[in-house]
């Protein structure tokens, strides 16, 4: 199963235009990040403390998360950095890391193939590094990695059709989705 981590703001943007492309012909999960409730993370670790219920939506995600194989995350460069409801998502791992219910929390995501398609129109390539950087070291933590992934090249709306290697670059990726 494939999940897809989307945060966007604009559901039909260049993110979203050249993940879809990435995942044609697959069955997958579009979870919009920006459609769910992220709360600030609780932080526990020095107060001798657990967590065991959430006050937003994260619980009904990283369950998703869990049960699939493969993850994208899927980001325009916002300021050089990954898309706040993204930044969130991960933000909460460290809830999950003192939640019992969630022992085995960094076996299971281990177990993940992560991918990561970002988007940017000021030299993300150069730019965008930060973004990829960040997602690694995030991934490291927990004792997963990032398998792969893709930068495009898009202002405007439908400027990503202009980026053939992106595009390129997502069409080897229906080759080789779900082979870890």
């Amino acid at each position: 199963m494939i999940t897809v981590l989307f945060g966007g703001s604009r559901p039909e943007g260049n993110t979203a235009h050249l993940t879809k492309a990435a995942i044609a012909g697959y069955d997958y999960e579009w979870i919009d990040l920006t459609q769910y409730q992220l709360n600030p993370v609780r932080d526990v670790r020095h107060d001798n403390k657990v967590i065991e219920s959430y006050n937003d939506d994260y619980k009904e995600i990283i369950d998703k998360v869990l049960a699939s194989e493969t993850i994208i995350i899927a980001s325009p460069v916002y300021w050089y950095s990954l898309s706040a409801s993204v930044k969130a998502f991960f933000d909460h791992w460290s809830e999950t890391l003192m939640d019992p219910n969630y022992k085995n929390f960094k076996e299971e995501m281990a177990k993940k193939d992560f991918k990561l398609i970002i988007v940017g129109g000021d030299f993300p390539k150069v730019k965008g590094k930060p973004c990829i950087t960040q997602v690694k070291y995030s991934l490291e933590f927990i004792g997963a990695t990032l398998s792969g992934y893709i930068i495009g090249t898009a202002e405007k709306p439908g400027d990503i059709e202009k980026d053939v290697y992106a595009l390129k670059r997502a069409q080897e990726w229906q080759q080789t989705l779900g082979q870890k």
